[in-house]
């Protein structure tokens, strides 16, 4: 199945010859209306299954304009031909040439291609499910887009899937899925038919899901294929030109106003590992290896804690290049954050790839200071 966001031929009827006559507004003074325009009759139900159509229609209890369907108007898998979007009056009306593919669910994203005259309410279903076949798709594959140096999301991102077997040039083509992320980073590709698949992330511009001739954006991707139940996905995108955030280090404060942070990390996989302390974004500490380290005269406030399979043993993280097929490094951070207490010493242990009940102490070890080389590792860095 595909997500096609190409161009569509948009008319619109009756609803254009109403805009130089008097429309019914909403009195002065009253609750703006936040409903959006709902659907009265679809020509297609909700869910319906066994579907032959080339065309489909919604009425709705209001007047409604279009925005900008050829970005926000998304079906998937994508309609045999481009398809033409007619609005008169109430009735939004998608049409094609062409047959639907037999035993496929279609999904149709509405986004904020439609709207109330007035408000500008989007419609109340953002989205309509129908099969060609004798059921619905309810595979389901989400995740979330970050970038890999700061863990800030990324959003309006395009996530696609090709089919396992694609060769490495799908990503100019249209997708059998796709979505965009959103502002928090994450995405969601429902109704999917089971099967195995590759997944990619990247830039998308003009949100048409699929990369233009020639153009060589940076790419996220996994080393592995991905099926229908895997919801907690990371896609790691580095941004165009961008570089790893330098040390800034810290500054040691006064123990009567500092905490202390007795650290322990202990890998699931051998290194090369390294490992970060941030606060606020900033990075003030590395270490390398799998070893303890007490950082003392800590500010009080929240810490998080970072580290990544160095691969290329060069102390940076680096993001991969899908043009050089070169992987990247993954970054791994402890959801729970580290807060640092004046007057407290605070031990924490960090398994790295460990799910989060296997975060647990596996015994006592040596505990080396902050401001020597642990063993077997390199200096943790400090101003």
């Amino acid at each position: 199945m595909r997500i096609s966001t190409g161009s569509f031929s948009v008319v619109v009827g009756s609803l254009g010859m109403l805009a130089g006559c008097a429309l019914p507004a909403p009195p002065d003074g009253g609750p703006r209306d936040e409903v959006g325009p709902k659907v009265l009759r679809p020509s297609v139900p909700m869910g319906a299954t066994s579907v032959v159509a080339h065309s489909l229609e919604w009425t709705f209890d209001e007047f409604v304009v279009l925005n900008n369907p050829a970005v926000n108007l998304r079906v998937s898998p994508p309609l045999p031909s481009e398809p033409k979007v007619t609005l008169s009056g109430k009735t939004l009306k998608i049409s094609w040439e062409g047959s639907l593919l037999t035993d496929r669910t279609y999904l149709i994203q509405f986004g904020n291609s439609v709207r109330d005259l007035h408000e500008g309410n989007p419609m109340a279903e953002p989205f309509w499910v129908f099969a060609t076949g004798s059921r619905i798709d309810s595979g389901r594959i989400a995740g979330a887009v970050r970038d890999p140096w700061t863990g800030k999301a990324l959003d309006a991102k395009a996530v696609v899937l090709y089919a396992k077997s694609d060769e490495d040039s799908a990503v100019y083509r249209e997708p059998l899925y796709g979505t965009r992320s959103d502002k928090e980073g994450r995405f969601v590709l429902p109704y999917l038919a089971q099967g195995t698949y590759q997944i990619f992330a990247f830039d998308d511009p003009d949100g048409n899901l699929k990369l233009g001739t020639g153009e060589q954006t940076p790419i996220s991707w996994l080393d592995r294929e991905v099926v229908p139940g895997d919801t907690s996905i990371a896609l790691w995108l580095g941004a165009q030109g961008a570089k790893p955030d330098s040390l800034a280090g810290y500054r040691v404060l006064p123990a009567d106003s500092a905490g202390v942070l007795k650290l322990r990390v202990v890998p699931e996989v051998p290194g090369p590992w390294i490992h970060e302390l941030r606060t606020g974004g900033t990075l003030i500490w590395q270490g390398a290896g799998a070893s303890s380290w007490t950082l003392d005269g800590l500010k009080p406030g929240k810490y998080a804690l970072r580290s990544f399979l160095d691969r290329n043993e060069n102390g940076q993280l680096d993001a991969g290049d899908w043009w050089t097929r070169t992987a990247a490094e993954t970054p791994l951070d402890d959801p729970e954050a580290v807060e640092i207490t004046v007057g407290w010493t605070v031990e924490r242990l960090w398994r790295p790839g460990a799910a989060p009940s296997a975060q647990t102490d596996p015994g006592p070890q040596e505990t080396e200071s902050a401001s020597a080389p642990p063993q077997g590792g390199s200096d943790p860095k400090r101003p």
